[in-house]
Order: structure tokens, then sequence, then C-alpha cells
């Protein structure tokens, strides 16, 4: 049996409707869809009296008539997403009509130590405003309408504690005095309305995926970018004999749909687990479903034993 469910962007189904000129270098190519999917993506958490922008507020968004340089990673080999998901979107406020990079990653020392850094300082309409950025995936064991029931690939990594920090610390910065003077000092004004944007994936368990049963909390918006996800043992014993394909995906391919895969990366999933077991990577492997001319239908993780039993220990409290 095939699975030919699309990859979901504003709905089940939808595919996010964005143009986007290209060039005849892949790597190139590839770093204006990321760039562009940074944008327009749906926001993964959406809680506008918090200061999470809704989805009308990226959808508003308009790029300038100039032609966008997209940054590429400084260092392949030391990738890093989050700091590449920072750097495109520092790229797009300089062209998004309306709004002024003003700062990036301007830190806040507190008298003994630093307090921690404003990702983004934007001008806009007349005003100051803080952005702080987040690109995030995660994995929904248990009771998926709670937001402790959500792992990153990285199984320390969760929603709950992910939005706390976020909340509590990384938001707050600009109500603290040395935030406020940092800003007066450098901008004029102490006032900076806070923004957080975050996007990602939720992936979910790999049943509810296929019959489209989402359960998520309230936090997450209802239009959130979907997957799945299987145990590897799971993963063995429904495709093992399918004619489905599949393909590893690294880090630098987590953001934006593939181009079609050529034939020798449409790998089965005997050869998928085969390619996953030479990674380095302990916990999570982030794969990509194919249909037959190797276009990308959905993604989801195949997960390891580790993982399993660092989130099940902390579902348990221990």
């Amino acid at each position: 049996m095939q699975y030919n469910t699309q990859l979901a962007y504003n709905a089940p189904g939808a595919r996010l409707n964005m143009t986007i000129p290209l060039t005849e270098d892949p790597d190139h190519q590839q770093l204006q869809r990321d760039g562009h999917w940074c944008v327009y993506s749906p926001p993964l958490i959406a809680l506008p009296n918090q200061g999470f922008p809704d989805k009308p507020f990226f959808t508003a968004l308009a790029f300038d008539n100039a032609p966008l340089a997209w940054p590429a990673p400084t260092d392949w080999q030391r990738f890093r997403l989050g700091i590449q998901f920072e750097r495109l979107w520092q790229c797009a406020l300089v062209h998004l009509k309306g709004y002024e990079l003003l700062a990036s990653n301007l830190q806040v020392q507190g008298p003994a130590s630093t307090l921690g850094e404003f990702d983004l300082i934007v001008r806009h309409d007349h005003a100051l405003e803080h952005w702080e950025l987040a690109v995030k995936f995660y994995l929904g064991t248990g009771d998926t309408t709670q937001e402790t029931a959500w792992f990153g690939p990285n199984p320390t990594d969760r929603l709950d504690l992910k939005l706390q920090r976020l909340r509590s610390h990384q938001m707050a910065l600009t109500r603290t005095p040395a935030g406020q003077s940092l800003l007066k000092t450098q901008f004029g004004t102490s006032n900076a309305e806070v923004k957080g944007v975050v996007k990602g994936r939720l992936f979910h368990p790999f049943t509810a995926w296929l019959d489209a049963h989402w359960r998520y909390p309230e936090t997450i918006t209802a239009d959130h970018l979907r997957g799945w996800w299987l145990t590897d043992e799971d993963f063995i014993k429904r495709f093992k004999d399918s004619p489905q394909r599949f393909r590893p995906l690294t880090k630098r391919d987590w953001l934006s749909a593939l181009q079609p895969s050529p034939i020798d990366q449409q790998l089965t999933a005997t050869e998928c687990m085969a390619a996953l077991s030479s990674s380095r990577e302990q916990y999570a492997h982030h794969i990509a479903m194919l249909d037959d001319n190797g276009v990308e239908t959905s993604r989801g993780f195949v997960v390891m034993a580790p993982w399993l039993a660092i989130t099940q220990a902390q579902d348990r409290g221990l």
C-alpha cells in the first residue's frame, strides 16, 4: 500500500501557496524555498494576546521588488538549524515592506552577567518591536492535548518547557531594567512591542496522522504543519514489503519541501533503515515519504529505543 497524503502546509491536503523565483543553482533554490517557508508557513504557536502572531500577520507580509540574496549557512559541517532560521528571517526583514531591521542578537547585560539577548529589534510603523524567533519540531506521545506530551527529536526538549522559557525569560527581557535601559540608549525608547515568532511542525503518532485524528494543545494553531512518527520496529513492520519509498533528511532539509528526489535517493524501508543506522543521530531520524515520481508527500520521524525510554520516563515523572 502506498500512502499519498499530501504534505500539509495550510491544512491537511493543502499546499502552501507561494511563488518563488528559481535559479539554476539547486542550493540557491533551496535557500529561496527555505526563506519563503520561514515567512509564510503557518505559525506553530498562536497566542496573539501573549505576543505570538497568528496566521493573518504572516500572510500580510510582503516583499519589496529587490532581489533577495538568501544567506547560505556559514559552516555546513556544523550546521545549526536555529541559527539558519534566524539568518533567513534577518534577510527577509531587510526586504519586507514597512519593516526595518535595527539589530540582531543584541546582548542584554545585567550587573554581573549576560541576562540574554534580543533576537531581533525591528522598527515598524515608527514603533519599536522585539522579535524572538524559534523553529521547533515536536513528536506527540500519550495524551497529546497536553503541552507536556510533545518532545523534540532530542527528548530533553519539550514543548511546555520551551513555551515557559519563551514567555518568562526571552520575551520578558524588554521588561527588565537592563533591557529597557539598553533599548533607551540604543534606539531612543524603552517601549517595544514583543513578538514570539515560532514556526515548525508537530509529528503525530502514525495511525492518528493517517486517520487525520489530530489532538494537540490549545496553544497550537489549527493549521500547523503536520507529520507522523513511528518506532523503528513499527516502521519496518509496516513498510518492509511495501513499494513505498523514503528519503532520509539531513538538518538542512528540515524546513521547506524537497525537490523531486532522483531515483538513487528513493529508498525502500529496509534501505532507509540501513542508511539511518550509519547516522550519528542517537534518538530520532527525520525522513520524507515519496510518491512514485520521487515527490515528497509527507514527513515523519523514526524513533529509536533510547528516545522512547527517555520520553516514557518523563511521562512517569522519573
